[in-house]
C-alpha cells in the first residue's frame, strides 16, 4: 500500500503559481457543494445519533486528498477511479476516521489507504451486472453460491466475483459495499454478501447520487437500516410507481420503500388498503399489509386476524411476523386466535413467531405447547421446548421434559430441553441426566456441559448430601457432583 503525507490543498497550482479547479470536479461542482452543506445538516438533524453506523463515524471525514495524491493512487492501482468518486475524495473527504469508515451509509466510507485492493484484480472488467428487466435497484446476475463449494473453490469464486471492484465500506457481518471501477457498469455501487456470494445493485447509478440520497434521508428522519435497497423519491413519486408499474416486483418495492417514511399521508394509506385485496401479486399484498401494520394498525388488525386462521401457510407466516414486528404492543388482540391454532401449526417459522406473540401477550404458554413437544418437525419441538423453558410453571411438567430427554431422536432437541430446565431441581430429572451422561461420553454436542450446569443448581455441596439425595445406581451423576464439589473447595 502506498503512503503519503496528507495535505489540506483542495486546488492544484499551475506552473505560474496560480490556483485552478481540478478538471474532474467541474461536472460535479454544484452537487459537491450540496453534499458539503448537507453533511453538516445531517449531523445536526434530530435522530442523527441513532442512524446505523453513526456511533462510529459521527458524520466526520478525513481531509480530502490532493490531486497529486489521487494521481499517485491511480498510478499505483493502475485504474482511473470513477470521476464522481474521485471528486468526492478530493473535494469532500477521504473516508475515515471512524473505526470502520467516515460519514456515509452503513458503517461509512473507508479512507483510500484502508481499501488495499489487488491491483491485478482491480484492473479486470467487472463480472457483476444487473439482472432485472426494469431499471431500478437490481440483484446482480444469479449467485454463484453452491453449498458444496470447498474453501479453495469458494475463495476462487469470490475473487472472480469481485474483480473490477473496490471495497469502499462495510454493511457489517459478511456484507461489503463495492464500487465498480472497471467494465460496463463502472461507477455503480453494489452490495455483496460475501458469505453467500449474493450481490445487489443499489437504486442509484453513481456514488455521489447514492451518497447524497443517504444524507437526504438522514435529514428527513427516514428509517434507513437497509439504505438504497429500495427505490428513492418522495411519497407521491413512490405512490405513482406503486399504482402504475406493469411489474409486480416494482410495485412491491415502491410500497416497501414507503416504510422509510416517519409518517404517511392518506393517499398512500388508502392505496395500501386497496392493494391488500385488489392487487393480484402476493408480494404487493405483503408490502401493502406491512404498510398498514406500521402506519394504520386499525386497518391492519382485522386483516391480520383473518390471516392467522388462513389455510395458506404464507399468509399465516406473514401475519405472525408483522404482528411481532409492528403490533407487539397489541399482542393480546391476537392471543385468543393463536391459542386456538398454535398447537396445530406445521410451519416452523410461523410456530416460532406465534410463540413470541403469546409471550408478549403474557399468556402462560406451556399447556398450549405440549402437543408441539411431539411434533414431527424437530425445529418446532425445539421452539416449543425453549419457549416452555420461560414458563413459570415448567416445574409442573417435569415428566414431559423427562420424556424428551429419554426418547427424542434429535440431540439438538435434548440439548434445548436441558437448557430450558434451568432452575428446576426435581429429583425425577436425575435418572434422565444419568441417561444423557451415559449416552454422550464426551462434550462434543455440549450435553455434558449443560447437564453440569443443571446439577450445580441442586446444591449437593457435601458427600452426605450426595449420598442421601442421589440414588446409588446413578454413578455418572454422582461422579459429576463429586467433581463439582471438589472444584469449588
Amino acid at each position: 500500500m502506498f503512503s503519503w503525507k496528507r495535505k489540506k490543498e483542495r486546488q492544484n497550482k499551475n506552473m505560474d503559481g496560480k490556483t485552478e479547479a481540478a478538471p474532474q470536479l467541474e461536472p460535479f461542482a454544484v452537487q459537491i457543494e450540496r453534499i458539503r452543506r448537507k453533511r453538516l445538516l445531517a449531523a445536526q438533524s434530530p435522530g442523527a445519533d441513532e442512524v446505523f453506523g453513526a456511533s462510529s463515524h459521527r458524520y466526520r471525514l478525513n481531509e480530502p486528498l490532493t490531486h497529486a495524491e489521487l494521481d499517485t493512487l491511480e498510478q499505483e492501482w493502475g485504474v482511473t477511479l470513477p470521476e464522481d468518486f474521485a471528486a468526492f475524495v478530493t473535494a469532500v473527504g477521504n473516508g475515515g476516521p471512524g473505526s470502520y469508515g467516515g460519514a456515509g451509509p452503513y458503517y461509512g466510507i473507508y479512507a483510500v489507504d484502508e481499501m488495499d485492493p489487488d491491483p491485478v484484480r482491480l484492473r479486470q472488467p467487472a463480472k457483476l451486472k444487473p439482472d432485472r428487466s426494469w431499471d431500478a435497484g437490481e440483484p446482480a446476475d444469479p449467485s454463484v453460491w453452491n453449498e458444496d463449494l470447498d474453501d479453495d473453490a469458494y475463495d476462487e469464486a469470490l475473487s472472480d466475483l469481485m474483480r473490477g471492484t473496490l471495497t469502499i465500506g462495510t454493511m457489517g457481518c459478511s456484507s461489503e459495499i463495492l464500487l465498480i471501477v472497471s467494465g460496463e457498469h463502472r461507477g455503480r455501487i453494489v452490495y455483496l454478501d460475501t458469505e453467500y456470494l449474493k450481490p445487489f445493485f443499489v437504486y442509484k447509478k453513481n456514488f455521489l447520487d447514492w451518497y447524497e440520497r443517504w444524507l437526504d434521508e438522514v435529514i428527513e428522519g427516514f428509517k434507513i437500516h437497509w439504505f438504497a435497497t429500495t427505490p428513492g423519491g418522495g411519497e407521491a413519486e413512490l405512490l405513482t410507481l406503486a399504482q402504475t408499474s406493469e411489474y409486480a416486483a416494482q410495485r412491491g418495492e415502491a410500497l416497501k420503500s414507503l416504510l422509510r417514511f416517519p409518517k404517511l399521508g392518506n393517499p398512500a394509506i388508502a392505496f395500501a388498503k386497496q392493494a391488500v385485496d385488489g392487487d393480484p401479486s402476493d408480494q404487493v399484498r405483503y408490502w401493502a399489509l406491512t404498510l398498514l401494520a406500521a402506519h394504520a394498525p386499525d386497518s391492519a388488525d382485522p386483516i391480520l386476524l383473518e390471516d392467522l386462521g388462513s389455510e395458506q401457510a404464507d399468509k399465516r407466516k406473514a401475519a405472525v411476523q408483522l404482528i411481532h414486528w409492528y403490533r407487539k404492543q397489541a399482542a393480546r388482540t391476537f392471543a385468543e386466535t393463536l391459542q386456538a391454532t398454535v398447537s396445530k401449526e406445521t410451519d416452523e417459522e410461523t410456530f416460532r413467531f406465534a410463540t413470541y406473540i403469546l409471550e408478549s401477550a403474557d399468556i402462560e404458554p406451556l399447556p398450549l405447547l405440549l402437543p408441539a413437544f411431539r411434533s414431527p418437525a424437530a425445529e418446532i419441538r425445539k421452539s416449543a421446548i425453549w419457549q416452555a423453558g420461560k414458563s413459570r410453571r415448567k416445574a409442573d411438567y417435569v415428566e414431559d421434559f423427562v420424556g424428551i430427554l429419554l426418547h427424542d431422536p434429535e440431540v439438538s432437541v435434548r440439548l434445548t430441553a436441558i437448557q430450558a430446565l434451568e432452575g428446576v431441581t426435581d429429583p425425577r430429572l436425575l435418572p434422565a441426566y444419568e441417561h444423557m451422561l451415559e449416552r454422550y461420553p464426551t462434550d462434543e454436542p455440549y450435553i455434558r456441559g449443560n447437564v453440569r450446569h443443571r446439577l450445580i443448581e441442586y446444591r449437593f455441596h457435601t458427600h452426605q448430601k450426595i449420598e442421601r439425595g442421589v440414588p446409588a445406581d446413578l454413578t455418572r451423576v454422582r461422579g459429576m457432583l463429586r467433581d463439582l464439589m471438589e472444584a469449588h473447595r
